[in-house]
């Protein structure tokens, strides 16, 4: 889908290279993407300038603000070289102006569609950010209907947690054997081998985890190529290796992966209420009990719940909330 969706983009207003991550909707952090572009060594430095906080049109920026589209270009005046993601990375690639904008709809962000042109080119115009922008929003609905994925409901061998040490410019001090076997689990993986590099979600995460005022968003939710969930999280070490920072990698809980099933299909805070109470057990009387509902307003709430997951019965509902617990 998104590969066909830049090929459409590249036809119309013209771009080579290109990078579209996923996002988590929570913290805004990119999780596994798709790219074509050769700065592939560099991508960790790129993402800690662009998390910094300190430069244009990053994407976490683009994600809250009312216009979800920007450019270089246009947020530098034309000065390309007070970006310091474009001047340290970008530039000795030979990409000249960049040009982003925020897949998202009612219910967050789920990724980001990256546009790089030659520096030989005409810098992005207003024409090329608004249609990005357009097409950003509807591939923002279509990436959260797809944001859980299938699943078969296997239980799948447990990984266990895992920790990787990073010193103060990001890179790897040291790791256990249980981060290793998650990163291998992750998308890919073997891309960031051959690099040299961990999954590009840590490098956001550890840039955000040393910075007092966003420290709390320096974690992402992602889903590993057999289907579990893996949250990753960032914390700054203390002590002994000033500025180190510890990566911890392991499966989501179940109220984690709960959480964001939620946000994907829009329940309201009353039909996940219904929804949980179920998970744990209850039968129609108990939740109308605990909730001071009727049966027929308990019904109602469920009829929705399967109109937008797409499902027929509490059976596959409780199905469809298992399968993505058992992944974990």
């Amino acid at each position: 889908m998104r590969r066909e969706a830049i090929g459409a983009l590249q036809r119309v207003i013209g771009f080579d290279r290109w990078c579209w991550p996923l996002a988590d909707p929570e913290t805004l952090l990119p999780c596994s993407g798709l790219a074509e572009h050769d700065f592939g060594p560099a991508v960790p430095r790129s993402l800690e300038l662009e998390y910094s906080g300190n430069d244009f049109a990053a994407k976490h920026v683009l994600a809250r603000r009312i216009n979800s589209a920007g450019s270089l270009s246009g947020e530098t005046s034309g000065d390309l070289a007070r970006s310091p993601r474009w001047d340290e990375v970008m530039r000795p690639v030979g990409i000249g102006d960049v040009a982003a904008a925020a897949c998202r709809d009612a219910l967050g962000c789920w990724g980001w569609i990256e546009a790089y042109r030659d520096n030989a080119d005409r810098p992005f115009e207003e024409e090329d950010l608004d249609l990005l922008a357009e097409v950003a929003t509807s591939m923002g609905s279509a990436l959260r209907r797809t944001a859980m994925g299938p699943g078969d409901g296997s239980v799948l061998e447990p990984i266990p947690p895992g920790m990787i040490v990073l010193d103060r410019d990001l890179r790897r001090v040291s790791w256990t054997a249980g981060a290793r076997a998650w990163i291998d689990a992750l998308p890919s993986a073997k891309l960031f081998a051959r690099f040299g590099m961990l999954p590009s979600v840590v490098y956001p995460a550890a840039t955000l985890a040393r910075s007092g005022s966003t420290a709390a968003r320096a974690h992402a939710l992602l889903r590993a190529v057999d289907g579990r969930w893996a949250m990753i999280e960032a914390a700054p070490l203390e002590g002994y290796g000033e500025g180190e920072i510890a990566i911890s990698l392991r499966a989501a809980t179940a109220a984690e992966t709960f959480r964001l099933l939620c946000r994907v299909y829009a329940l309201s805070q009353r039909e996940r209420e219904v929804v949980e109470l179920l998970v744990i057990g209850l039968d129609t009387r108990a939740v109308t009990e605990r909730l001071f509902i009727s049966p027929h307003t308990v019904q109602d709430h469920l009829k929705s719940v399967f109109d937008k997951i797409g499902i027929h019965s509490r059976r596959e509902l409780l199905a469809k909330l298992s399968a993505t617990a058992a992944a974990n």
